[in-house]
């Protein structure tokens, strides 16, 4: 089983948990996300599987999509509803002409500095880590581009808005700074991560379905199906074959995956000398251009033109 599979996450776990509940009822040894979601927030959470995993570094998830809800008046240390309120601010004066307006002042491309309690590393160590001990560490602002913010209900001390932005960009650290621009505080109270890259909300398998597949006796909340804990009482699972193929559907397979690349098409003895480390046919575009080589329906290497030819990038 290798592809890749859209969770919606649910809130109130983490990313590492639906990582391991997945490895756990398929069996799949390798399986990782290829990007974090908070514990509060919800939404996709899209997972590799098997040999998928390497190629997680090929995906293009340049664009993010994501709903979230702010709550002004409050900024808190972690930009979200698990912090401790650091400050408070009165709401904004505008309305929602007003709001637009000051919207309108947060498109296209900026800096943005990681908030202190992220997973980027600094010497080695989450920030995070140094943030739960009261460390201030020095952390590098980072390019990011917002695409459109796109104002929903507002009304007393919320704000709904449809946030479409680049990778790497936090949407803790820009509804603050919203908040400010407006005059007040914030930090968000709700997120939903609608889209990342190739991947949609509407294409995500909820942990409630899984529990359904795994379970081998209905009616079973979710969480006691897939969050028993370590040593204490589970509920029977169904037989691992039978979750493989109700989840089989849901796999998307890597040539789909990776779907912004092109495709060279090879029969079935050239695969195979790829395989062994032969030369891969040029691909259609020119250096530093990347490209599939697939047989039939697999996936056989990704790979790049470089001044002296096709070069594997990875071959499968």
């Amino acid at each position: 089983m290798e592809g890749f599979l859209v969770i919606d996450k649910p809130a109130g776990i983490t990313s590492h948990d639906v990582v391991a509940a997945v490895r756990a009822v398929t069996g799949v040894k390798k399986v990782g996300h290829t990007g974090t979601l908070d514990p509060f927030a919800t939404g996709v959470l899209p997972l590799a599987l098997g040999r998928a995993t390497r190629l997680i570094q090929y995906l293009d998830e340049s664009i993010k999509v994501y709903d979230a809800v702010i709550k002004l008046g409050e900024a808190t240390d972690t930009g979200d509803p698990t912090g401790e309120v650091i400050r408070t601010a009165p709401l904004p004066t505008q309305d929602a002409d007003g709001v637009r307006k000051v919207l309108e002042d947060f498109l296209g491309e900026q800096d943005q500095t990681p908030p202190a309690y992220s997973a980027v590393k600094v010497k080695g160590k989450p920030l995070y880590a140094y943030a739960r001990k009261g460390e201030k560490v020095e952390v590098k602002s980072r390019r990011i581009t917002i695409h459109s913010l796109e104002l929903g209900a507002y009304e007393g001390d919320k704000m709904e808005l449809r946030i479409t932005c680049s990778r790497g960009t936090y949407a803790r650290v820009l509804a603050d700074d919203i908040a400010q621009a407006l005059g007040s505080a914030g930090h968000l109270c709700e997120l939903s991560r609608e889209r990342s890259g190739p991947f949609f909300l509407d294409d995500g398998l909820s942990m409630p379905k899984l529990a359904e597949m795994v379970a081998r006796d209905p009616g079973h909340e979710w969480n006691e199906v897939m969050l028993a804990p370590k040593g204490g009482p589970r509920i029977p699972w169904a037989p691992r074959d039978n979750v493989r193929d109700a989840l089989a559907p849901f796999v998307r397979s890597p040539i789909k995956a990776l779907g912004h690349l092109p495709l060279v098409d090879v029969g079935a003895e050239t695969a195979e000398i790829i395989r062994r480390g032969g030369a891969l046919p040029a691909g259609p575009g020119g250096e530093g251009s990347r490209y599939l080589v697939v047989q039939a329906d697999r996936l056989v290497a990704v790979a790049e033109m470089s001044p002296t030819g096709a070069k594997a990038l990875r071959v499968l």
